[in-house]
């Protein structure tokens, strides 16, 4: 409720921020005289693991079999791409995550979409942050808005490892990034007209990147930005290392978007060390889903 339209231009740089190994299958539904009234999605990545299905359909024509279509059409490309099962995330309790149970699914993840005001997160609280993460000895900071720099993107793709230690849904296999993927991404970023600030700590006596946090600015929706990943590798966590880097974003986000009203991130529920920090920032839940998983035999 409330929220705000958004362009079809925003709409369709949405679909450009996607590059192999990322795998989508998009299909529209229409009715005898051409009108659409449905619309799904399924995505991958390509390798061992699963997919997730987004499917949507127009609410005065629900019933008439579109859904049942799309489910089939994307099923099947699913099993021509050798996936291993497919994942549904429905808002918790609706009626879609009930028929999910009688279909045969599991329970899964459960996921939060969670929202901050800028203007709202104390200004004391992020400088704190600044200053305990300037003052944990071995650690520094290393920034860079996409492009990567040659000379850090073999290092960036290594420290993004450490999200393979999230949470994540049934099926969904341990990733393996390349530079050359980091490559495809930041020229889909630029074809999405997207903005892409990346943060690292290194650790100083080895030189090893240890975590990593990255925020988008699309320029269609400038009231928005979205936090993207934020880990630290197991052997690093306790110093405030992901609070640092968080801290360092968001007051640059007020120095130079003062347009931005909004943070948007998404957490897996159980991952309670970032829903603390991001608690601390103001996040709080918009929509809650439940994620159901289904094995393809």
């Amino acid at each position: 409720p409330g929220e705000r339209p958004i362009s079809t231009a925003a709409f369709v740089d949405l679909d450009r921020f996607t590059a192999a190994p990322e795998q989508y299958e998009q299909r529209l539904a229409r009715d005898d005289r051409g009108q659409v009234v449905g619309f799904a999605k399924a995505y991958w990545r390509v390798g061992p693991g699963g997919c997730t299905f987004r499917l949507f359909i127009d609410p005065t024509r629900r019933g008439e079999g579109a859904a049942r279509s799309l489910w089939a059409d994307l099923t099947h490309a699913a099993r021509a791409a050798g996936r291993s099962g497919i994942t549904v995330e429905p808002v918790a309790g609706s009626r879609v995550a009930a028929l999910a149970e009688a279909k045969g699914f599991g329970p899964d993840l459960h996921i939060e979409l969670n929202r901050t005001q800028v203007q709202a997160i104390p200004g004391g609280r992020l400088e704190g942050w600044r200053t305990a993460g300037e003052a944990a000895a071995g650690y520094s900071l290393v920034a860079y808005d996409a492009p990567c720099p040659p000379e850090l993107a073999a290092d960036f793709v290594h420290a993004r490892h450490v999200m393979n230690d999230a949470p994540r849904p049934e099926g969904e296999a341990e990733v393996s990034y390349t530079v050359e993927e980091l490559q495809a991404l930041e020229a889909a970023s630029t074809a999405a007209h997207l903005g892409w600030w990346n943060l690292g700590v290194r650790h100083d006596p080895s030189g090893e990147l240890v975590g990593i946090s990255d925020m988008y600015l699309p320029s269609e929706r400038p009231w928005i930005a979205f936090q993207g990943d934020t880990g630290v590798a197991p052997a690093h966590r306790g110093h405030g290392l992901g609070a640092w880097m968080k801290a360092v974003n968001h007051l640059r986000l007020r120095d130079e978007r003062p347009a931005v009203e909004v943070v948007q991130t998404w957490n897996a529920a159980s991952n309670e060390p970032m829903l603390r920090i991001n608690r601390a920032l103001g996040f709080r839940p918009v929509q809650r889903f439940q994620a159901w998983h289904l094995p393809l035999t």
